[in-house]
């Protein structure tokens, strides 16, 4: 009998009690053919995970399923290397056919059924993981690199008031680094409540949420051309997410010369897919590349330096923890297109 988690288009079967085994763990399990790697049994969590059903997993190259630069060939050696006892084991980054990017832990083993040679692999999404162990990177390179260099600043002031300098210049330096350290404190008390379980979400309008932020901006800066284009649609969101889009807009404000600047802020219904496409467009110039990798990918590299990209690594964190996408649609001289994809509430 082939259940509904059993590939139609593959001799592999499970017995039914294998099949609710398999089932109900808390995991994800596909079944491999030895020699080519396809997919011919998979869980409802794997379905999950890799957001496919199981019939189109079994057509699917594993290749198609990575983010990464794995090759098809790595993949088969490896299933290879399993059915010959030599259990695997790694770390992999899959797209969804959403375009949302997951980490998962995968072991591979060997598996013999009706007298056959398989491959099972068992599945866990480590996405929290990755995102605390990113966390933690962080706070470290806030604590070793900024905080340090603002210190010493302060330090060198003092040492040179002790040489009874009068230097106004003095003064302002460190004036400006105790101003940044106490920045930096409030980035360091955000970044670590992310860490932690994420709140209760709430079916929120997000017209709402823009039209407030708009308003904010738009009363401080009011040389600047605003303009709202947002249907009443609704998501489900935690607090943060309004934090996101504030640090979007800022983005767009603090890089930008005030004069002949417009900044529009969009939000329309994706209906084929059941998503949200939040637009935020800026006339003025494009993204530093400095300032791109951490907004893309989250790397938390040597160029994260000063704090400068810390509020746009924040915005992908918090996208990411709403199952959304951050892209950078366009990136010119004339106009910046940051894109923010996120997932339609249940209708009610």
């Amino acid at each position: 009998m082939t259940t509904a988690t059993q590939m139609t288009t593959s001799s592999f079967e499970f017995d039914d009690e294998a099949d609710q085994f398999y089932s109900s763990l808390d995991v994800g399990v596909t079944v491999h053919d030895s020699r080519t790697g396809d997919i011919c049994y998979a869980n409802e969590y794997a379905e999950d995970v890799y957001g496919y059903s199981t019939e189109e997993l079994s057509t699917i190259d594993l290749i198609d399923l990575s983010s990464d630069a794995r090759s098809q060939s790595e993949f088969i050696e490896q299933i290879q290397a399993a059915a010959k006892g030599r259990s695997q084991q790694f770390e992999w980054r899959v797209q969804r056919p959403s375009g949302e990017l997951r980490w998962i832990e995968m072991r591979l083993s060997e598996l013999a059924v009706g007298g056959q040679s398989y491959v099972i692999a068992v599945i866990r999404n480590i996405d929290e993981y990755k995102m605390k162990l990113r966390h933690f990177y962080l706070l470290n390179r806030i604590v070793r690199h900024n905080f340090r260099n603002k210190l010493q600043i302060v330090s060198g002031g003092f040492s040179q008031i002790d040489n009874q300098s009068n230097d106004a210049k003095i003064f302002e330096q460190m004036r400006r680094a105790i101003a940044e350290l106490l920045k930096l404190t409030d980035w360091v008390n955000e970044i670590t409540s992310l860490t932690g379980d994420e709140e209760n979400t709430d079916r929120v309008n997000i017209r709402e949420i823009l039209k407030k932020e708009v308003e904010k901006f738009q009363s401080r800066y009011p040389e600047i051309g605003w303009e709202i284009d947002s249907e009443e649609l609704y998501i489900d969101a935690n607090p943060l997410l309004q934090k996101a889009v504030h640090e979007l807009i800022d983005n767009a404000v603090r890089h930008n010369a005030h004069e002949n600047l417009n900044i529009t802020v969009s939000a329309s219904e994706n209906i084929a897919d059941q998503q949200i496409d939040i637009q935020i467009i800026d006339t003025g110039q494009p993204i530093p590349d400095i300032e791109i990798t951490p907004l893309l990918n989250g790397d938390e590299s040597d160029q994260l330096e000063h704090g400068k990209s810390i509020g746009l690594w924040e915005v992908q964190t918090i996208i990411s923890r709403h199952q959304g996408i951050l892209q950078i649609k366009e990136n010119s001289t004339e106009r910046t297109v940051i894109e923010v994809t996120l997932p339609l509430a249940d209708p009610r």
